[in-house]
């Protein structure tokens, strides 16, 4: 199947989707020998690790239905049933008249600020898209101070406070922090380029923030569910009574499968997003006609993509770092009960092994969004572009991320604020350390759903990078003005590795 990006005359496909035939201008010899992506059939690809990600869920349900009206009935036998919940109202009930212990706020009261704060973070975070595009260079230059001035704050603080080691670890943290500032300050312009493009989008496919904020409450829902079977199996296996006390220790394979099967479903409901996103900003560049709505054609059927012909893929990376996320919080266990400096090691080697196969996720999902390739096939493609442009230096840098996070902190602080205002409003005692309550809520709440719509941004700069690398003559035939601001950016900032 030819490659969409060479095509000169009839339409130009980017999965599935129809572009009008354009003629690609040649930029050098460079751009057109580089080996380009190419639209896959229409074809289910990974199958197996989606029948095995559906499978687990299955065992999951079974394991709720099974033990956990078990555990319930045991606890309200041992507790005499009537009596259980009648001192569970009665604690209520003390907790919403004490407020120490309900920190001086109902249920109501507390939907009440969640509510008020999420209406005010959701306005904010989508402002919060145009200024950044109004401002991302300077945005980006604040990220890096303000990551320079927390560092040092940090190391102030432990000096302070008498802990002359971690004084210590935040003052090369800083020597550090304020080497890198000094580093890429020259590429501010690249990354500012970058953002604008993503953000411009994103805006122009709104629509794809909505499945975002649909696995946000996924993401909760599944916790409460897997909780609930962990607990109930931990419960009934074990032999537990109501007081906690069990006959026998929790399996540590039980566990270790547990893990894993939590940390799978989170990555899986994150890369749906991410691939979503691609599908829908590779649409974007090539054929803008059909991605310039908020419920535009290119989102949905992105989205199908990913919930269908891709989803063994996405299964099959997020189970890799799934694993390697449940090996390490075993070893963050392990250590925090015995103080073990193997365990340490541990704990800090898979670390790093988990930043590296998401840090090749991230590119190897973008492939399969915008061509439709098998996980291993995707990840093998985008690094071997990279490597051929020679851009292996570039995609390492973060600057945009940094940006996000800061946003992302600044409207959950604003938040929190309202949460506040919202609390005093509503006749709430503020007095003593009750204040924290309602800041808490409208930080926590805030900061998620910017954060969440930021991740949408996030995936769209990695895209933006994808089918820059790959396809600049499109680029500048659909979005003539960003091009031309990307091109005069990334000249600046990368005069030897850029060769367009």
């Amino acid at each position: 199947m030819t490659s969409p990006y060479y095509a000169t005359q009839g339409p130009v496909v980017v999965q599935g989707q129809a572009v009008s035939g354009v003629a690609v201008p040649t930029y050098n010899n460079n751009y057109q020998e580089v080996q380009k992506g190419q639209v896959q059939p229409k074809r289910c690809n990974d199958v197996l690790f989606a029948i095995l990600f559906y499978g687990h869920l299955a065992v999951i349900g079974f394991i709720t239905g099974a033990y956990a009206p078990q555990m319930y009935s045991n606890v309200a036998n041992e507790y005499g049933g009537r009596e259980l919940n009648d001192n569970n109202n009665n604690n209520y009930e003390e907790n919403d008249n004490n407020g120490e212990e309900g920190f001086g706020m109902t249920m109501s009261e507390v939907y009440m600020i969640l509510g008020i704060s999420g209406f005010v973070g959701f306005v904010m975070s989508t402002l919060a898209l145009t200024f950044m595009m109004t401002f991302a260079a300077a945005l980006i230059k604040t990220a890096l101070i303000f990551n320079l001035i927390l560092s040092g704050v940090m190391a102030v603080m432990a000096v302070l406070a008498g802990a002359l080691p971690v004084a210590l670890l935040c003052l090369v943290g800083f020597a550090l922090t304020a080497c890198y500032a000094y580093t890429v300050w020259s590429r501010i312009p690249y990354a500012a380029a970058n953002m604008v493009t993503a953000i411009t989008a994103v805006k122009a496919n709104m629509g794809v923030s909505f499945y975002a904020y649909l696995n946000l409450f996924l993401t909760f829902g599944w916790t409460l569910w897997w909780s609930l079977a962990f607990v109930a199996t931990n419960y009934v296996v074990n032999g537990c009574s109501a007081q906690g006390e069990c006959d026998t220790n929790p399996s540590g394979g039980v566990v270790f499968l547990f893990l894993v099967s939590y940390f799978w479903v989170i990555q899986v409901v994150k890369n749906v997003v991410h691939v979503t996103v691609a599908g829908t900003v590779g649409t974007w560049w090539f054929y803008p006609q059909e991605a310039n709505t908020c419920c535009s054609k290119a989102v949905t059927s992105s989205w199908v993509r990913s919930m269908t012909y891709s989803f063994g893929s996405i299964c099959f990376g997020s189970l890799i770092v799934a694993i390697i996320q449940a090996l390490k919080e075993l070893c963050h266990q392990m250590r925090q009960q015995d103080d073990n400096v193997l365990a340490c090691l541990a704990e800090c080697i898979l670390g790093c092994i988990e930043s590296l196969v998401e840090y090749f996720n991230q590119w190897a999902f973008v492939y399969v969004g915008l061509y439709g390739y098998s996980f291993i096939d995707a990840g093998k493609n985008v690094m071997t572009l990279f490597r051929s442009r020679g851009w292996t230096s570039i995609i390492a840098d973060q600057l945009v991320d940094s940006v996000l996070n800061m946003v992302s902190i600044g409207v959950g602080v604003l938040t929190g604020i309202i949460g506040i205002i919202a609390a005093k409003g509503a006749g709430i005692d503020m007095s003593g350390g009750n204040m924290m309550a309602p800041f808490f809520l409208g930080f926590l709440f805030g900061f998620a759903l910017c954060a969440t719509l930021f991740s949408v941004v996030s995936s769209a700069v990695n895209t933006v990078i994808v089918c820059y690398a790959e396809a600049p003559a499109e680029f500048q035939q659909n979005h003539p003005q960003l091009a031309a601001e990307m091109q005069a950016a990334w000249k600046q900032a990368w005069p030897n590795d850029f060769s367009y």
